[in-house]
């Protein structure tokens, strides 16, 4: 579904959870109240689809999306391979 999108496109998992299409693969993304708005880049392993099994049930039932400018800039500025573990 993301990879249709504009980039900077997220689907709001929870409040906190979304993820976006890096160019290659859907990843993760935690958000934050501090600059730049993100933290912890991360794999949509089994690990995060037992975690948010609940949520992502209700997502798919009930799909959102956002457009971000904000992580377009971030992914523009490679701060997320910086990031990256």
């Amino acid at each position: 579904m993301l990879k249709d999108r504009p980039r900077g496109t997220t689907a709001d998992i929870t409040e906190h959870t979304v993820i976006y299409w890096d160019g290659e693969n859907a990843v993760g993304v935690h958000l934050i109240a501090d600059h730049p708005g993100f933290d912890g880049r991360f794999e949509l392993d089994h690990h995060f689809l037992g975690d948010a099994h609940e949520h992502l049930t209700h997502w798919f039932k009930d799909p959102m999306f956002s457009s971000r400018a904000d992580l377009t800039a971030w992914l523009d500025a490679g701060v997320h391979k910086a990031v990256e573990r």
